[in-house]
């Protein structure tokens, strides 16, 4: 009879574990999912051609990519296009 009781301690214990886990990675998922969208928010403003909403795009930009949820690859992205943004702008002044 004890040892039922241990069994269903432990199988119960696994089972919330398990619970725990999976809500955890959801919760990850939602954030991620969360900031790529603040982050595409932040490039439409990057893009625009007010300077004041640019300069509002890159700021935010700026703060997203010191966020815990961004990626090497995501730093890597944002790095990709503010080049690109760059040589635009030296191509489009030296015209």
């Amino acid at each position: 009879m004890a040892a039922q009781a241990w069994v269903t301690l432990i199988v119960g214990t696994l089972a919330a574990a398990g619970v725990v886990i999976t809500w955890q990675q959801k919760n990850l998922a939602d954030r991620r999912s969360e900031w790529w969208r603040r982050t595409q928010w932040a490039f439409e403003r990057t893009f625009s051609t007010d300077d004041t909403q640019a300069q509002l795009g890159w700021k935010v930009l700026d703060t997203l990519m010191g966020s815990t949820l961004a990626t090497k690859d995501d730093s890597d992205i944002v790095q990709v296009i503010g080049e690109h943004a760059s040589l635009e702008d030296a191509e489009e002044g030296s015209q």
